[in-house]
């Protein structure tokens, strides 16, 4: 492809092979944030104050390094590409992935071990994910094309999803309730590392980028806070992990000691993954017809909208509670699609200032915010958990503790997806905006380029 064109298209091929590698990721961080709480106390007595706390001491110090994996990625150089290589790191993850949901009989050294799998894999993940994000934006530089690879990644990223909730549940049904989590964490091993080698053997970078000059750690830090669209896009993205995580690491507890019984999470997310998958077509026309800002607020309000209707439908409702659920699944696609596109474009506002390409360190600063975001609702969760009296293993909460359950799973959410609506109504970027930006580009490189001919 010819780097200066602004209306690239990628073939189909191309643009699977790519989306595909959503797939285990978000496999993995689904049933990680569906599940892994839930596995580790109420299954292996673990208390959700501790469990909480490895969640955050993990994700803290993995998410420190973030930035400079991403500096790492955009500086490396190997023959096979600056962003492939890395791929193969999705191996050890899917072994520590595995070893994670595959704990010993352990008392005191249960801490220890869920701390420790959780951080490798992490780590792992770290330099796969950030390399596997940042070769997007350089798969093709046009506007509504990046929105069109973006929808189908968060397709490929719903699959995933749709898997990482459902699979402890099928896993239950065939297995021994001994072997459910082991047997899921094997799947998950082999569909992560999987895609990724896919990816890696069928995916090709552009050269030109990896020739442009490199930025050291604090330059790439410093470039990418004086950017503002993507300042704005970072927090906007950390708010709304923030609010999803809150009712995820939920799901499984309001529907055992709300509705008193455990099925109805499964139940649950059928119907939010089935509304998930009709709106990509929904998103995609929204966000192209009137723009990324626009689509992202309306998303956000319909979020916090479904997040404070659970507040008003009684555990008996189940028909209500399903098309909440079914609405609450619609609405969650919007933020991704506009997100995943938006991350693409704050690079060539970058570009432009600085002449130089930096994908991974923005990738790495994303993932930093997330984690850190991610820690957060998961050091806050555990400890209420236990001050409304939830203890592991016990066969119901008392009513007001259940209904304290439902008030953190709907109103905190509902707050900061709101705030996050806030946010994102100052992202600068626009279709026409875009345009010229790159039309600016290509008009630079040109010059370049001839300024390079003219001194040979």
């Amino acid at each position: 492809m010819n780097i200066e064109n602004s209306s690239e298209k990628i073939g189909l091929r191309p643009l699977l092979i790519y989306a595909q590698g959503q797939t285990g990721l978000n496999l993995c961080a689904t049933l990680s944030a569906m599940h892994l709480l839930y596995f580790y106390s109420d299954r292996r007595g673990l208390s959700p104050a501790l469990a909480g706390l490895a969640f955050f001491i993990a994700l803290v110090l993995d998410a420190l390094t973030d930035p400079l994996v991403g500096n790492i990625s955009d500086s490396a150089r190997f023959k096979s590409g600056r962003r492939r290589p890395f791929f193969l790191t999705a191996v050890p993850m899917g072994v520590c992935y595995y070893l994670l949901l595959s704990p010993p009989e352990l008392t005191r050294g249960l801490f220890a071990w869920f701390l420790a799998f959780y951080f490798l894999q992490l780590t792992c993940r770290k330099f796969y994910e950030t390399a596997y994000g940042a070769l997007m934006p350089e798969l093709t530089l046009d506007y509504d094309e990046r929105t069109r690879l973006s929808t189908y990644r968060q397709l490929c990223g719903t699959a995933g999803d749709i898997s990482g909730a459902l699979l402890p549940f099928g896993a239950a049904w065939i297995f021994a309730r001994g072997l459910d989590f082991q047997i899921t964490g094997a799947v998950c091993a082999a569909v992560v590392a999987g895609g990724a080698l896919f990816a890696f053997f069928n995916l090709r970078e552009r050269p030109g980028f990896a020739e442009r000059e490199r930025f050291n750690l604090r330059e790439s830090m410093k470039s990418a806070l004086a950017n503002r669209p993507f300042i704005i896009l970072m927090l906007a993205t950390t708010l709304a992990i923030m609010a999803i995580n809150i009712p995820t690491v939920l799901i499984r507890f309001l529907a055992k000691y709300w509705v008193h019984d455990e099925n109805a999470a499964a139940r649950w997310l059928i119907a939010y993954f089935a509304g998930s998958m009709v709106s990509y077509p929904f998103w995609f026309r929204i966000t192209v017809r009137f723009e990324k800002k626009p689509a992202y607020v309306v998303a956000m309000v319909c979020n916090a909208m479904c997040s404070l209707a659970f507040m008003l439908i009684a555990p008996r409702n189940t028909i209500l509670l399903m098309l909440l659920m079914a609405f609450s699944g619609f609405s969650a696609i919007g933020i991704w699609v506009t997100q995943m596109s938006a991350a693409a474009d704050v690079i060539e506002w970058d570009e432009e200032r600085t002449g130089r390409r930096q994908e991974g360190a923005y990738g790495g600063l994303t993932s930093m915010a997330i984690k850190i975001a991610t820690a957060v609702a998961m050091v806050l969760v555990g400890p209420v958990m236990g001050w409304i009296g939830y203890r592991p293993g016990m066969p119901e909460l008392p009513h007001a503790a259940a209904e304290n359950l439902r008030a953190l799973f709907a109103l905190a959410p509902a707050a900061i997806y709101l705030l996050s609506a806030i946010v994102f109504a100052r992202y600068p970027i626009t279709r026409d905006g875009h345009r010229a930006m790159r039309e600016r580009l290509a008009a630079r490189g040109l010059e370049s380029g001839a300024q390079k001919s003219a001194a040979l």
